[in-house]
This record gives C-alpha cells, structure tokens and sequence, in this order.
C-alpha cells in the first residue's frame, strides 16, 4: 500500500480545517446539533487523511509503535473529537449570535478529569510496555502462542512478525487489525482475548454513548455557556476501568528465558 505524504493530504486537511469554519459558521443557531455531528464527522475525517498520508492506511491514528491499532489510541480519539466538536460548535454558535465573551463556554472539571484519564493511559501504556522490551522470551512459549495465531489465521510468520523482549509487534503497519485493540501483547498471551481491554472498551462505549446524548440536548438550549457535566461516578467508572487496564498492561503474562 502506498506510504509518504503527498500534496493531496496537504491539501486535504486545509479543506477539512474550512470546512470546520464553514459548519460551525453558517450552520443555524437552531440546527447546531446538526453542526455538531458535521464537526466531529470532519474532525474524524482529518484524522482519516492524517492517517493515511503518514501509515498508508486511512485507520493510521489507530497504529501505535508497534503496528498495531491501540485501545488506548481510540479512547482518546473519541473523548477528543466528542468533546472538543462540542466546544466548537457552541463557540462558534456564540459567536454568529454576537454574544459577548462568545468563547467563554465553561468546561465542567469532571470533563477535565476524563480527558486527564485518556491521555495518563495513552502515555502511561508504552512506559510499561518499555520495561518488558528488556526482557528476552521463552522460545517455547513464543513458538505456541505463533501456533495459535496461525490458527486464528493472524500474521504469524516471521516476515509478518517480531519480537522486542517480550512485546509482540508486527512488522509493517500493513499487519495491525481492528482485533488487536482487543488482545493481548505479549509471547506469552498475543494469541489470548484481554479482558480488561474488553471492559475498558466497553466503559469507555457506555460513558461516550451517554455522555453524547448530554450534548445533543444541550444544544437545543441558547446560548451554550458551558458543556454538560458529568457526573462523578461516571468519571470513577471510567478511572476504575483504566486502572485495570493499566494494571493489566504492567503485571507479567509471558515467560522469560
């Protein structure tokens, strides 16, 4: 598949960027829930092109440093689009209708809080994942869990796969598959369904399904001051399920030789 970027991905984010102005500009005051879907529609198609210029594959913002799609990835690309589309339509809004202090539309600190949780375990899952990247693994070990990804019918080859220390990583990111948001990383379990990814995926899909209905019904309300609020329980589900995730991701599942 074609890699680099070219003057079309150049081009294609400027339009995106206009576009973006023009949906929250001219989109009516009483249709800004329509401008809101168009702007995380564009946001989503920013990254699309963004990721397709730097992997060659239009799901590129997904793929982490091992050429894999990141859990940790599409969490926080879905807080971010959710809630800074949110911001920018009711800006934008306040802005057409002449308001004063038009960009003052608040953020609740428990929305900070969220968006502190994504980014802490998108930063925190390559620190832990360094430390096992020292160790060596066990030939036996590694050679059954490459028998079950064959199995599975996932790249299992050496041309399609590598090891560092103990981190399972393909090799182009041609390789990544939705899958591996969903299994784990290392020899010992890549051929394995992780659990606390499963739970983290689906907490994080509940709290953004809930949270996004929130924002639909704020804005049929004007002007938009500040962003719905979330409530605290949301917030300590949501850092539960990163907590195990995290955890998950540091303790041991592999041998070592």
């Amino acid at each position: 598949m074609p890699r680099g970027w070219r003057t079309v991905h150049t081009v294609g984010l400027v339009v995106i960027v206009v576009l973006i102005g023009v949906a929250g500009l001219l989109v009516p005051a009483e249709s800004r829930r329509l401008g809101w879907f168009l702007t995380m529609g564009l946001f989503l198609a920013f990254l699309l092109v963004a990721g397709r210029g730097i992997t060659g594959r239009w799901t590129g913002a997904l793929i982490d440093d091992r050429n894999k799609m990141s859990l940790a990835r599409l969490q926080l690309i879905v807080w971010t689009v959710v809630t800074l589309a949110a911001y920018l339509t009711a800006a934008l809004g306040n802005i057409v209708a002449g308001l004063p202090d038009a960009l003052a539309v608040a953020v609740p600190v428990d929305l900070w809080w969220l968006m502190g949780i994504s980014t802490t375990s998108l930063v925190a899952s390559p620190v832990l994942k360094a430390m096992k990247k020292t160790k060596q693994e066990d030939v036996k070990e590694w050679g059954r869990t490459q028998g079950e990804l064959a199995a599975q019918g996932a790249p299992a080859a050496k041309a399609d796969i590598d090891t560092q220390g103990l981190i399972v990583v393909n090799k182009t990111a041609d390789r990544a598959r939705f899958s591996d948001m969903f299994m784990g990383e290392e020899t010992g379990n890549a051929a394995a369904l992780d659990m606390a990814k499963v739970q983290m995926f689906l907490f994080t899909l509940i709290l953004v399904l809930a949270y996004g209905a929130s924002v639909a019904t704020a804005m049929r309300v004007f002007p938009i001051t500040e962003l719905p609020d979330l409530s605290g329980g949301m917030v300590a589900l949501l850092g539960i399920s990163h907590a195990g995730y995290l955890t998950s991701k540091g303790a041991p599942h592999s041998a070592t030789a």
